[in-house]
């Protein structure tokens, strides 16, 4: 008995077993998931179990890199890319769950051919989640079949367009799609606003690159996380329950002037309809292109959540100054506070705002630390930063990046009179 089980044996049986052939497939398919795609498909000859195993991978992500020859020849290489990518969703069998594609920074041919193609496959595969992260020299409309991948949940698309004319009905939108980020997107007319209504579940909406010359309606009432960024002349927000909500205006380089800007946007009450916001970023010319004055007539429960608070902003231009004064007394709880100071709006007269503020009101609190880039010493911004000092009485550091201060500006820095004993200057 002790000879038939003797360690020689034990051994020999060991290497003869197969242990590779005989994984789970489930756990093959977590493997070939982990490898770039051309390997993933060489694993085809490692057994005959494994032959076919790659032909029904949930997860494939196809990167343009992965088939550069090195031989400068980029059509080539493009070339071979699509061919593979082509020929590996035509013998795909069984489900993909998600799909990636990155061909950034190199120009394709036919991009959006392909891709409409492409999406087709996905979308009778019961796909869940897509990046599409293409160049933005291969802008293509966002193919009408992606709207029947109705079991998406998650979805990154760059240099696309959307249309009207692409929506499904609204009963056939993405019941279980929960993120969406759109980068270098061209919109018309308000599909945007059609496709956020599609998705009833919706609680991360991110913008990038936005481009937009028609009226933007978005309303929805389970977003969470909002991030707008682009260029757009109307917008109109009804998204009450935001936790973060991040706005970025950006203008065409031949409009430098404010005047010159037409964005329709009324801040305020969108503003005013956050109940549940805890993070609040407002930059570009946001601030200087709305139409409406800023003022909050709320109690400042509504804003009891609110954390964070980042601004780019002229603390010397009246408007702008009062629409920061408005969102520290109605944040009660504020900790952080992060501005990137610009010198715009040169013709209209600085006013020392900071300084008829009443010391005794409280507005930092709660603050511990406060970031101020582009800091110039002007008389607004040393008024600011001197009503923080005197204010915050549990203020731990104030972080100034500097654009050349003079040696006495410094010197007064440092000399300003602070509440808080722990409270201390850094300059960068």
């Amino acid at each position: 008995m002790d000879h038939e089980f003797s360690p020689a044996k034990i051994c020999k049986s060991v290497a003869d077993e197969d242990i590779i052939t005989n994984l789970p497939e489930a756990l093959k398919d977590k493997i070939l998931c982990c490898l770039p795609i051309k390997e993933a498909v060489q694993t085809c000859l490692l057994s005959r179990s494994w032959r076919y195993t790659w032909a029904s991978m949930t997860e494939l992500l196809f990167r343009r890199s992965d088939f550069a020859s090195g031989n400068g020849n980029e059509k080539d290489d493009a070339c071979r890319f699509l061919k593979f990518t082509d020929m590996f969703l035509s013998l795909h069998n069984g489900p993909i769950l998600k799909f990636g594609l990155n061909t950034l920074g190199i120009e394709m041919l036919s991009t959006g051919g392909h891709i409409y193609r492409w999406m087709l496959m996905l979308s009778r595969n019961g796909i869940k989640e897509i990046h599409l992260r293409t160049s933005t020299l291969d802008r293509y409309k966002i193919p009408s079949c992606f709207f029947f991948c109705d079991r998406l949940e998650h979805v990154y698309l760059r240099a696309c367009i959307l249309t009207s004319s692409q929506l499904p009905p609204l009963s056939k939108g993405f019941k279980q799609l929960s993120t969406l980020h759109l980068e270098h997107i061209s919109v018309q007319g308000n599909s945007l606003g059609d496709l956020v209504a599609s998705c009833p579940n919706l609680e991360k909406l991110h913008l990038s690159k936005l481009i937009s010359m028609h009226h933007i309606y978005i309303h929805s009432t389970k977003l969470k996380i909002l991030t707008i960024e682009g260029q757009f002349q109307h917008l109109n927000l009804h998204t009450p329950y935001l936790t973060s909500a991040t706005i970025k205006l950006k203008l065409q380089s031949e409009l430098n002037d404010a005047s010159t800007a037409r964005c329709n946007f009324n801040l305020s009450q969108f503003i005013a309809s956050l109940s549940d916001v805890e993070n609040i970023r407002l930059y570009g010319r946001i601030l200087e292109c709305v139409e409406h004055e800023f003022l909050i007539l709320k109690t400042t429960e509504l804003f009891n959540r609110l954390t964070y608070i980042g601004l780019e902003i002229n603390l010397g231009n009246l408007k702008e100054a009062n629409l920061a004064l408005c969102l520290f007394q109605h944040a009660p709880n504020l900790r952080l506070i992060n501005l990137k100071l610009i010198p715009r709006n040169l013709m209209v007269p600085p006013v020392r705002f900071w300084e008829s503020i009443d010391r005794h009101v409280c507005l930092f609190q709660n603050v511990h630390v406060v970031c101020m880039t582009n800091f110039t010493g002007s008389f607004a911004e040393l008024g600011f930063l001197k009503l923080l000092l005197e204010d915050a009485p549990v203020l731990r550091k104030v972080i100034i990046s500097d654009k050349g201060l003079d040696r006495g500006v410094f010197e007064n820095l440092l000399k300003m009179r602070r509440t808080s004993n722990e409270a201390e200057i850094v300059i960068l």
